[in-house]
């Protein structure tokens, strides 16, 4: 059963494709990038390749170049597709190898009609590896789950790491020019000198002096000089109210005059 990894960002065309593709018979995996197909080629070992040529980071192109370039996948056919609107660089595909182009939405007896004839010449390449080669021996049941290689390869952890750090040094080249200029703008120049911020010479301290009471507050005045101001004080007598006075005045009788042993 021959085995197609489609690479696309649209989850509309994965399912298109998933369906046209696997009610052929085909067994089809799908990923939405193209760092996600680099690390899944191994584990997936596909015989032909439908890679979208516009999708964010690496493109279909790239997927392609890829290919073939590396002896362990080389009986691997690639189609490049793309939609009705987008721009698809026939003088790019030859560059890069690739074994077909197509247009999408996919048509279902455009698409088998361009996969099945790179199918089966990539199973008849299989076939013909001398064992021992790049590519050669029994496949694997692809696993449809997250990508995963059980047995560590440093040489493919490096690509992997590399894959994903050349995909996000744009992003990150951006974000730190970006801090760098924001940190110019708002730094400020010095408020003075660097004589200035010399330390000053060293004073002998002060001698130590008892507490001292504080004074008492001044009396409030009007005075600017703030002199307590000094009233006189009245003696005011009280006045004996009698039945027949009004407000203290006596007005029936005169009073007699006391005696002089009242007085004493």
């Amino acid at each position: 059963m021959s085995r197609i990894l489609l690479v696309d960002d649209s989850p509309h065309a994965q399912r298109m494709g998933e369906r046209i593709l696997s009610e052929e018979g085909y067994e089809v995996v799908t990923v939405s990038n193209a760092d996600a197909a680099l690390i899944r080629l191994d584990d997936v070992d596909p015989d032909v390749v439908l890679a979208d040529v516009v999708m964010p980071g690496r493109t279909g192109y790239e997927i392609c170049q890829y290919l073939k370039m590396s002896p362990r996948h080389r009986h691997v056919r690639v189609i490049l597709t793309a939609g009705v609107m987008e721009t698809l660089d026939e003088a790019a595909a030859t560059r890069v190898q690739a074994d077909g182009t197509l247009r999408k939405p996919f048509e279902a007896s455009a698409l088998i009609a361009a996969v099945k004839p790179l199918a089966e010449a990539a199973a008849q390449d299989r076939a013909a590896l001398v064992p021992g080669e790049p590519g050669a021996g029994a496949r694997v049941p692809a696993v449809a789950a997250a990508p995963f290689v059980a047995v560590v390869d440093a040489e493919q952890v490096r690509a992997a790491v590399t894959v994903a750090l050349d995909a996000a040094m744009a992003v990150m080249v951006d974000e730190i020019a970006k801090r760098v200029l924001a940190a110019l703008a708002t730094r400020k120049p010095d408020a003075a000198p660097a004589a200035a911020n010399a330390p000053a010479p060293a004073t002998a301290p002060a001698p130590l002096r008892p507490p001292q009471a504080a004074p008492p507050a001044p009396f409030a005045s009007s005075d600017t000089r703030m002199e307590p101001r000094i009233e006189p004080v009245r003696r005011v007598s009280p006045l004996r109210h009698r039945s027949g006075s009004i407000l203290g005045l006596d007005i029936s009788r005169p009073e007699p005059e006391s005696s002089e042993t009242d007085r004493e």
